[in-house]
């Protein structure tokens, strides 16, 4: 792509300060990326490319991790993220990896007419090019299948806007204080981070917003319902007893046939170890599932014991400790790594 007059890849906070003129009227879209992250690539191409047709909008692309200091004025806890800015004001976000989101908010801010040699353009939502909105990667079969796994996951699942350590929104941070207040156990979903879970969720609960609990892979009702549950005493009744310590590390382990324990999660680990691991695997193509061991501290010293080794990240296949970053490294290195590989993808794995 030829070099585009209002996009800016910055290497220096020198850069950022000779592009980024905040008191003035101009849109600014802020990309906070990462190179560790897969979502960001896609994101990357579909942030360029908006800015190629959309020259009224300044486009800045941000290392987020190389510049500590503009991702912490913006707030910036997961990538990718896009902040737009107008007047020194944050008047706009998009959190994960969302192209048509991306788009519709570009051509909210963008004066000149969008998407003119389109002739099925009919509102703000399609005013961008469709060349960066992504089609559903799933059929309606496919999706309603992962809607009941993600739903029946946990005991208690709830599904947020944010991560229970940064939630997005008031009513997701409400939630989650209540569910702690109750010393309730739950896991999450980020619907930020995903747009077709997050629109096909409001359909499969015939529920419109977000926050939604589930327990016991029932739909309960959203913030609301649930404070009326606590007040009344109906929701702890609703919610299965808890489980023992070594029982729900033992599920844990065998949850997927390659289980990571981190800090953090994949989208946003919370230590370099856990990064480079998270990285390490996409690189070998692994499926896997992960626990955020900074949300549990019974499953984070218990699990140290259990298994006789001491430090995180920890990686399981087939319910077996194979080691932290280092040994699984060296796995990589001398090729054993390979069968780990192949035994996760096969069918009977």
């Amino acid at each position: 792509m030829a070099a585009i007059s209002n996009y800016t890849d910055i290497a220096s906070d020198e850069d950022f300060s000779a592009v980024f003129q905040p008191t003035t009227s101009i849109i600014y879209a802020l990309n906070f990326w990462a190179a560790w992250a897969p979502p960001c690539v896609q994101m990357n191409d579909v942030f360029e490319e908006l800015a190629s047709k959309n020259s009224n909008i300044k486009f800045i692309k941000i290392e987020a991790e190389k510049f500590p200091d503009i991702s912490e004025e913006y707030e910036i806890a997961a990538v990718p993220s896009f902040v737009f800015v107008k007047e020194g004001k944050v008047v706009d976000r998009v959190e994960g990896a969302n192209p048509p989101e991306l788009s519709k908010t570009v051509a909210k801010y963008s004066k000149a007419p969008a998407a003119a040699h389109s002739t099925t353009a009919t509102n703000g939502a399609n005013a961008a090019s469709p060349s960066v909105a992504a089609p559903p990667t799933m059929s309606a079969e496919e999706m309603n299948a992962r809607l009941k796994e993600l739903t029946s996951s946990s005991s208690v699942m709830v599904f947020i806007k944010g991560t229970p350590t940064a939630p997005r929104c008031q009513f997701s941070r409400q939630l989650l204080e209540i569910l702690t207040a109750q010393n309730i156990r739950f896991s999450s979903f980020n619907i930020l981070a995903d747009d077709e879970v997050r629109q096909a969720m409001k359909a499969f609960s015939d529920w419109p917003t977000f926050p939604q609990v589930y327990v016991k892979g029932e739909f309960v009702g959203g913030l609301d319902v649930v404070k009326e549950l606590v007040a009344t005493g109906e929701f702890q009744a609703l919610v299965p007893a808890e489980k023992d310590l070594k029982t729900r590390m033992d599920e844990l382990i065998h949850k997927a046939p390659v289980m990571i324990f981190i800090k953090g999660s994949p989208e946003t680990p919370r230590c370099g170890f856990s990064k480079k691991l998270v990285a390490l695997l996409a690189d070998q193509g692994v499926t896997y599932d992960s626990f955020d061991i900074l949300e549990d501290d019974d499953i984070r010293q218990g699990l140290k014991t259990h298994v006789d080794w001491p430090t995180f990240p920890m990686v399981f296949f087939k319910g077996e400790l194979l080691g932290g970053l280092d040994i699984v490294s060296e796995m990589v290195e001398n090729g054993e790594f390979a069968q780990v590989v192949a035994e996760a993808k096969s069918p009977s794995a």
